[in-house]
């Protein structure tokens, strides 16, 4: 199970709407068995797959009362069906919060590897888990990190974006120290055909440094429709021209993972 987390410390770039494509896309056109987890306390991918439930049982009970930290609750009891047939997920809602209190609350050795040992009981159960990260570096983030081998970073134009993204970069390169396999690509969205939109990607691809998906994300508003009506948005209209770019991201992803690069649980 190839296990891919989608962070970005800055709002209204399209870090949901990434996430929740990316899984629809991965496992509803391509067939492939997909885990979704969420590791945002507002829950908006669990309401646009149908999970939501205020009191529902989800990410807090798996980083909080796994059987491996000597709780009562098995990773396959914390995962819920979507109405799609080939996506699952473990769902949230604000009971995260606490959990990120209380993880950091506790001294334990694992506590920063509690979602990478859960997710080694299914991880033969999916070929990918896709993970829609909070905006910090909270504890349950770090959990999400510590399990993943790769962090898509959607990122649009503007110089508060880019000095968010280096900063995470920085984060990021202190818990390679950990776990060393763990890496950033960045995903330009939201993008326009002017001249500072192809001057940032231009920069962005060929000056910055980092890792760059070559397929950008076009600005649309039925992205936004497709949000207000939570539904993913390769769901909500296949022919959009947001959903035909991440159509050609998931097969950059496939491409790179599949040949070995990614990492498995």
């Amino acid at each position: 199970m190839k296990i891919i987390a989608v962070m970005s410390p800055k709002g209204g770039i399209g870090k949901t709407t990434s996430a929740d494509s990316i899984a629809y896309i991965l496992g509803e056109e391509l067939k492939k068995r997909v885990l979704i987890i969420e590791g945002d306390q507002q829950g908006d991918t669990s309401d646009t797959y149908g999970c939501y439930e205020p009191e529902g049982i989800g990410m807090s009970e798996l980083l909080e009362k796994h059987v491996s930290v000597g709780g009562s609750f098995h990773t396959t009891d914390t995962i819920k069906a979507t109405r799609f047939t080939h996506i699952d997920m473990i769902p949230a809602n604000g009971y995260l919060m606490q959990t990120d209190m209380n993880l950091l609350m506790k001294s334990e050795d694992n506590q920063i590897f509690r979602l990478r040992d859960a997710l080694g009981e299914v991880t033969d159960a999916y070929d990918y888990c896709i993970c829609d990260c909070g905006r910090l570096f909270d504890m349950v983030v770090i959990n999400i990190l510590m399990a993943a081998g790769l962090v898509i970073v959607p990122i649009k134009v503007g110089g508060y974006e880019v000095r968010a993204i280096m900063n995470m970069a920085e984060q990021i390169e202190e818990l390679k120290q950990i776990h060393p396999a763990l890496r950033i690509k960045a995903l330009l969205t939201m993008r326009q055909k002017n001249k500072t939109s192809l001057e940032f990607e231009d920069w962005l691809k060929n000056t910055s440094g980092f890792d760059v998906f070559s397929t950008t994300i076009r600005r649309s508003v039925i992205a936004e429709r497709a949000a207000i009506e939570a539904r993913p948005l390769p769901e909500f209209s296949p022919k959009c021209i947001a959903s035909k770019d991440y159509r050609d991201v998931v097969a950059e992803l496939v491409e790179e993972l599949e040949e070995g690069e990614g990492r498995d649980v």
